[in-house]
């Protein structure tokens, strides 16, 4: 059965880009992909409650889930930092999963500890030019670039270390600690989304 803070996370995962479309004709390109980064999230957490609460496997979602997640945020920062090495290094990325999926198709099927590291290193790299870019001048999205940061190096662990937890049989007690702390990152990430929206985006009074 899912818990509580499980449950909780996928609510408020829903309701997040609900937040971000109010304001999505308002605000610029960045603004606009990454509140379809939060529909994504949304429709994915949707699915993994639909197949959870009906006991069917979805560790065949977790591929959609990586890659999607990896070319938006790629775009997201794309459009922060302005740098055309971003298109260049998503290019190489997507090739070489696909070189991976071709030579061992078993990737699928399992956690893709490999396509999960190189993804989520990539877009921790974003986040840290995003930040050294801030130093030097004003810069949007800080509270998320800061999540960011902090959910993707603690995703990057856990996901990466995927098939070795499976592998060594760890009880399902540690197992379940394991995944809390992950979930706690990702807590943290939210909050940090929606401090963002609520500080510099929600609909202003007029006086």
């Amino acid at each position: 059965m899912l818990s509580f803070f499980t449950n909780f996370l996928i609510l408020v995962s829903v309701i997040l880009p609900i937040l971000y479309f109010i304001g999505f004709s308002k605000f610029g390109k960045a603004y606009k992909v990454f509140t379809l980064y939060l529909l994504f999230i949304a429709i994915v957490q949707g699915l993994l409650f639909y197949y959870a609460t009906r006991k069917i496997d979805n560790l065949f979602l977790f591929s959609y889930y990586f890659i999607g997640q990896f070319l938006l945020v790629s775009l997201f920062y794309f459009f922060l930092l302005k740098k055309k090495w971003i298109g260049w290094l998503v290019g190489a990325v997507v090739v070489t999963l696909i070189v991976q999926y071709v030579l061992s198709p078993e990737s699928y099927e399992y956690y893709n500890g490999l396509g999960v590291s190189i993804t989520q290193t990539v877009i921790v790299i974003y986040a840290l030019f995003y930040y050294f870019k801030s130093l030097s001048g004003k810069a949007t999205f800080l509270l998320v670039n800061t999540g960011v940061l902090l959910y993707f190096l603690t995703s990057l662990l856990f996901f990466a270390s995927g098939n070795l937890i499976l592998s060594l049989g760890l009880s399902k007690e540690i197992q379940l600690q394991i995944g809390l702390i992950n979930e706690f990152a990702y807590f943290i990430f939210l909050i940090l989304i929606f401090l963002e929206w609520y500080r510099n985006y929600r609909p202003k009074k007029a006086y």
